[in-house]
């Protein structure tokens, strides 16, 4: 076939040869090298972000920065910038290709993180600017991993499988997400002040990905002879074209953004209403993170496997709804209108202590977040299996590099509305105006969520002839 004519349906090569099922090795090495690379993410930035709060604290009274931000905005920073980057390698390169690169590069980068922290006579601010220089190279190795991660999925499975498999992805991230985050602190407890160890150990994970990564059957590529242009790092023309023809992507990449806009948001508020508001110790408002990323899982599980078969807009209209009675629930409990907690002054660390020492208003608002990662999960499943159906086979890794750069913007976003949030509760209602109607929070994100539950639905499904 000359290279100079129309490219085939990529999804077509690969599927007419050698069709995969969710038993296949093809499913179980993406499945885990996917996971392990979330996992790796999040275990080495929760570790960067501790030891920023534990410079802080040893400060005693000095003046001492806290680096959390800086750190934050490393990791994110490049999803923004490269994103581009990582859709355009995605569509120039074969898929399996680019992402093989990325969990060798991931090993090189921990390599350095591991050298950083054995360099002999480095002071303790200059060592930790280093180690957040890694988390940038972190972020970096991300946005251009995840076009890829996501575009390679319509290539290896038929339609009829990409809900339940991103179902299975969506689930393991989230549960890389809980496991990476908590991992990380368990870690820096046990090693403590050689934390050398911890880096050695996110080394040898990022080892077993790319072991796992080179299972990945081969992909065929997309454009061969597509060149970059600096166009290419942002909005390329050709993607903006198509979504402007095509409303329904727009509307897609938006929606998505959406949900981790109030991810984002939900976070950081949760945690501001355990132990501001309601005054639970870490453990227990912890308990009650955790029960998002287990709701989400849940929901992945709904929609991707319960849902197989059926219409994925039935099950984002289902998640929209949920999502604002949920988030209307909290904001409703966190009011102290349901009565405020008992022994929230309690602070026990051990998890099953501080799980049976609840009372009934604890105990609601643990059901709410389980119930809201559920509607969460439900919500976001079929949206991203029609980003990666929608587009055209050659436009697909740019369109999903665009998606992330959009989603990374409601990220940061996220975090700019808790802060205008938090200033705008303490000017209406005083110094600690943020910590008591925290649950205000909560109702505008409710309030958010109504034009999307009464005007938004998914488009159908579009099978492309083959």
């Amino acid at each position: 076939m000359s290279s100079s004519g129309p490219m085939p349906d990529a999804t077509s090569v690969v599927r007419s040869d050698s069709p995969r099922s969710m038993l296949s090795v093809a499913f179980w090495s993406f499945l885990l090298t996917q996971f392990l690379g979330a996992f790796n993410d999040n275990y080495f930035k929760q570790m960067v972000l501790l030891t920023c709060v534990s410079q802080v604290a040893k400060a005693k009274g000095e003046s001492a920065p806290d680096r959390q931000p800086l750190a934050l905005a490393a990791f994110a920073i490049p999803f923004i910038l490269l994103s581009g980057l990582g859709g355009f390698l995605s569509d120039r390169c074969a898929k399996q290709r680019v992402i093989v690169g990325c969990k060798i590069a991931e090993v090189g980068i921990m390599g350095v993180g591991l050298m950083v922290l054995l360099i002999d006579g480095l002071s303790a601010d200059a060592q930790l600017l280093s180690l957040i220089g890694v988390l940038l190279l972190m972020g970096a190795h991300s946005a251009i991993f995840a076009p890829s991660k996501y575009g390679v999925l319509p290539e290896l499975f038929r339609e009829e499988q990409l809900l339940p498999v991103n179902g299975a992805v969506q689930m393991t991230t989230f549960l890389a997400i809980i496991f990476g985050t908590a991992g990380a602190g368990i870690a820096l407890d046990q090693i403590q002040r050689s934390m050398w160890i911890g880096s050695l150990i996110a080394i040898g994970i990022a080892i077993v990905g790319t072991t796992a990564s080179l299972l990945i059957p081969r992909t065929p590529i997309a454009q061969p002879n597509l060149t970059l242009k600096m166009e290419d790092l942002f909005l390329p023309r050709e993607i903006a074209q198509l979504i402007r023809r095509d409303r329904g992507l727009l509307l897609a990449i938006l929606i998505a953004a959406i949900f981790w806009f109030l991810g984002g948001v939900t976070q950081m508020s949760v945690n501001t209403l355990g132990k501001a508001t309601l005054k639970l110790s870490d453990t227990r408002t912890s308990l009650m993170v955790a029960g998002i990323g287990f709701g989400i899982m849940a929901g992945c599980i709904i929609a991707g496997f319960l849902g197989k078969g059926q219409s994925g807009r039935r099950w984002v209209l289902i998640g929209s709804w949920l999502l604002l009675i949920s988030l209307s629930l909290i904001a409703f409990l966190g009011s102290g209108l349901a009565g405020t907690a008992v022994n929230a002054e309690a602070k026990d660390q051990a998890i099953l202590v501080s799980l049976l020492s609840a009372d009934m208003l604890e105990w609601s608002l643990r059901f709410s977040m389980v119930f809201l990662g559920v509607s969460a999960g439900m919500f976001v499943v079929p949206v991203q299996v029609f980003l990666q159906q929608a587009p055209p086979p050659e436009f697909k890794g740019r369109l999903l590099g665009v998606q992330n750069l959009v989603t990374w913007i409601g990220i940061l976003l996220s975090a700019a509305f808790v802060g205008v949030a938090g200033m705008v509760l303490r000017g209406i209602a005083g110094p600690n105006g943020d910590a008591r109607h925290q649950w205000a929070v909560f109702a505008s994100l409710a309030l958010l969520m109504v034009p999307v539950c009464m005007f938004y639905r998914l488009p159908e499904a579009r099978r492309r002839e083959l």
